[in-house]
């Protein structure tokens, strides 16, 4: 058995067996045919079967099957070590129909030279090979969507949309910014770029803060910061004391009180902060997976894309933050979720005498910006010595977020306040149109 195909199983197996949302969401595409591998196989149809009697998949009865069956637990466990690559179950259903294909034409290949070998009649054997490899070159029902079928759900999805007031996403919180994007989308990758210290960390921090303030579930994953700094961040924010006074303890008694208030308030939010000593993406992966599982999460925000490894052999640092950003996206997708991931800009930024960035500056990969579908850039022309725009009006404390590509948005840029000593964005209606 080709071993690309065995680990292929073995991936598939483990994201239906880690995650039954899995199973439920791609049923009409699964068979046991797409397993060539016995115990796979019969993994597969044990799942199957509890799904056809229960009409869900209980994990603990699923493991409890095994005293049953000479199915080694073993094997269920090497597959669910695998689940965490950044492959759709789509994805990996289709490669896995195209094997079997590829292996059914080598067949019919080798039999048709038997026919010829053996002086069948010739027209027999034509007739033969035309048959079996219109079977095969037949597109399969099982990937099919058929419009008609399609259509209730997407009726549904727009009398929902109606009724949410053009607000069809998570709200950044920043009204300007919401308008134009309708909210962050699930199953969308969000890419929030800029040159160091301009603010994106600051930025995405606000956002999630926002999020979670009106009842979204949101983990940050933070490679950079510790979980303390954050905290202080967060807490600087909303009370509005300056996040140095913060960090050095020099504070008073009032704004003690209006630290406990709002330390009350965050303990009450549904969020997260995880701070990663493992930068791999599988482990990355991992815990989003976990933490969508245990804890509903709605929104990821990854802090930041660079700094997250995966190892290819032979591949250059440019291919393999390539991977890491379409795993993102894949992920999103997977699990119907929001990712925003944070992106360093090129040091070519830096050499232009405004520092205004475009999509060009996205650091190590051109494939950041393919996978994404927004990215939005914090530019602060103040942070380059610019004291006013085009048009003569002072931009400072001004920082333009500029979404220079959104799939289904378009392009444009929105305006921010930025108070630099609390870390913190607000609106800026002066200069949003």
């Amino acid at each position: 058995m080709n071993s690309n195909r065995l680990e292929l199983e073995r991936i598939l197996l483990g994201k239906l067996i880690n995650n039954p949302e899995n199973y439920y969401n791609n049923h009409s595409l699964l068979s046991h045919s797409l397993f060539e591998n016995s115990d796979h196989i019969k993994l597969f149809k044990l799942l199957d079967k509890q799904y056809q009697d229960n009409g869900k998949i209980d994990l603990t009865d699923f493991y409890m099957s095994f005293s049953n069956t000479s199915i080694a637990i073993e094997v269920a466990q090497k597959c669910t070590e695998m689940a965490y690559d950044g492959s759709t179950c789509q994805s990996i259903i289709l490669v896995l129909n195209q094997l079997s294909r590829k292996k059914e034409l080598k067949m019919i290949c080798m039999q048709t030279i038997d026919k010829i070998d053996n002086d069948e009649d010739l027209f027999d054997t034509v007739d033969y090979i035309e048959q079996n490899v219109h079977k095969i070159g037949s597109v399969d029902n099982n990937e099919l969507f058929s419009i008609g079928d399609q259509m209730p759900s997407m009726l549904k999805n727009l009398e929902k949309n109606m009724n949410s007031s053009g607000m069809t996403g998570i709200p950044s919180g920043f009204e300007s910014i919401d308008k134009f994007t309708s909210g962050w989308q699930k199953q969308d990758l969000v890419i929030i770029g800029g040159a160091s210290s301009m603010g994106k960390t600051s930025f995405a921090l606000n956002v999630a803060v926002n999020a979670a303030h009106i009842g979204h579930s949101v983990v940050i994953f933070s490679y950079e910061m510790s979980v303390n700094q954050m905290l202080m961040r967060m807490i600087s924010g909303d009370t509005n004391i300056n996040n140095k006074h913060l960090l050095k303890g020099t504070i008073y008694d009032e704004e003690l009180t209006k630290i406990h208030n709002s330390v009350g308030i965050f303990e009450r939010l549904n969020m997260y902060i995880d701070e990663c000593k493992n930068t791999s993406l599988k482990y990355l992966l991992n815990r989003i997976r976990q933490y969508v599982v245990a804890k509903k999460v709605e929104m990821v925000v990854v802090d930041y894309l660079q700094l997250i490894s995966y190892s290819m052999r032979g591949r250059t640092r440019e291919q393999e933050v390539s991977q890491v950003a379409r795993a993102l996206k894949n992920i999103a997708k997977e699990l119907d979720i929001t990712v925003v991931a944070l992106s360093q800009l090129s040091r070519n930024v830096s050499k232009r005498e405004t520092g205004r960035p475009t999509l060009a500056d996205l650091r190590e990969s051109g494939e950041i910006e393919q996978a994404a579908d927004v990215v939005a850039f914090v530019y602060r022309p103040e942070y380059y010595g610019l004291k006013t725009d085009d048009n003569g009006n002072s931009v400072e404390g001004m920082a333009e977020i500029i979404f220079a590509k959104g799939r289904n948005i378009g392009i444009g840029s929105k305006y921010l306040r930025f108070i630099d000593y609390l870390t913190k964005f607000e609106e800026l209606s002066t200069f949003n149109t």
